[in-house]
């Protein structure tokens, strides 16, 4: 709910403000590759029985996307400071391949799991404007401040032999409440149209609470979008 009155708050301001002529807001639509990295992440696990899989935090990136709303200001030294605010649903994938008992039968199996996660994303940055003109460059880094929403894997498995099984899970995954990732980004536009890629990189492990193996589970996430200046 707190998420929902700092929205509000930002689209509020942004009438008051309209008549500062360095002052740049921005809708924004993004996609991006996220996953995980550490010693306690894999690119192959497996499921247990039908449940669960074994370590669904996956070096391997699923396709993500996220939408957001951000103003920034700009010095007469060119200097940006300002505060992006959205939604992102970020998903990591783990390839499956493994041996199974179902019954009596043994049978091979291959597949996927998805890690689905859904953020309230806010990220507070300062930067430069690398040069001025009808197409300028935004070189900024800040923090992503992540409030997991939700966490969710989804798996799916196939015996790729002659016993036909189709193993399904949907189990809640959620570990953290937030999550903090240091980010660097770089945008660009011409006119009201344009584009950005950055990177982000978790300080906070998934898998931090729990006990016995390995235990360090990070988030990145390679991001790249679309915005549209409103203002």
């Amino acid at each position: 709910m707190r998420y929902a009155l700092v929205f509000l708050l930002l689209t509020a301001l942004v009438p008051i403000t309209l008549k500062a002529q360095d002052l740049e807001v921005h809708a924004n639509l993004n996609s991006g590759v996220y996953s995980f990295h550490g010693s306690g992440t894999t690119a192959v696990s497996r499921i247990n029985g039908t449940t669960y899989t074994n370590n669904p935090y996956g070096t391997k990136g699923g396709l993500s996307y996220g939408l957001s709303l951000d103003v920034k200001k700009i010095t007469r030294g060119k200097f940006i400071y300002g505060v992006d605010l959205g939604y992102e649903m970020l998903r990591s994938k783990v390839k499956l391949d493994y041996n199974d008992v179902i019954g009596d039968i043994a049978s091979n199996f291959a597949g996927r799991t998805y890690l689905n996660t859904s953020f309230i994303n806010i990220f507070p940055f300062l930067g430069g404007r690398l040069n001025g003109g009808a197409q300028p460059f935004d070189l900024v880094a800040g923090m992503d401040i992540g409030h997991v929403l939700r966490a969710r894997e989804d798996g799916d498995a196939k015996s790729t032999d002659n016993a036909q099984f189709h193993i399904e899970t949907s189990t809640d995954r959620k570990s953290l409440n937030t999550d903090i990732r240091p980010r660097i980004q770089l945008s660009t536009s011409f006119d009201r149209i344009g584009g950005y890629i950055g990177y982000s990189y978790g300080l906070k492990s998934y898998k931090g609470g729990m006990i016995g193996g390995s235990t360090e589970a990070y988030s990145r996430m390679l991001r790249f979008g679309l915005s549209y200046r409103l203002k």
